[in-house]
């Protein structure tokens, strides 16, 4: 999703002059797109509380919550979806003739 979001900004951090002309614009883009990226990062410790707290307790949720395979299947759904969502688009990001995309980050190929 970072290769979409940073993929709007202006100016924008792909494009290596941006590096060397240095300017005040680029400094606060690059600034921001630390702090969103460390914002995410420290917002998934949320989910924290959600897991068992020692194997008595995972033990305990086994026997008494409710079992269905679909659990199974909607977690395996979005697990995979995820690594077939980031694979594509990072091995398009990395190809010279897909960079452009506006999918994998660029300012679009036409």
């Amino acid at each position: 999703i970072s290769n979409q979001l940073f993929g709007l900004w202006r100016p924008s951090l792909s494009n290596s002059a941006n590096y060397i002309e240095d300017s005040a614009s680029f400094r606060r883009s690059v600034a921001w797109s630390f702090a969103i990226s460390y914002f995410f990062s420290f917002l998934s410790l949320a989910t924290l509380p959600l897991l068992p707290d020692q194997k008595a307790q995972a033990q305990e949720r086994k026997r008494t919550w409710e079992k269905r395979d679909a659990y199974a299947y909607a977690s395996l759904s979005i697990v995979g979806f995820g690594l077939l969502y980031s694979v594509t688009v990072n091995s398009l990001a990395m190809f010279p003739a897909t960079m452009c995309l506006k999918l994998a980050g660029g300012d679009g190929c036409g």
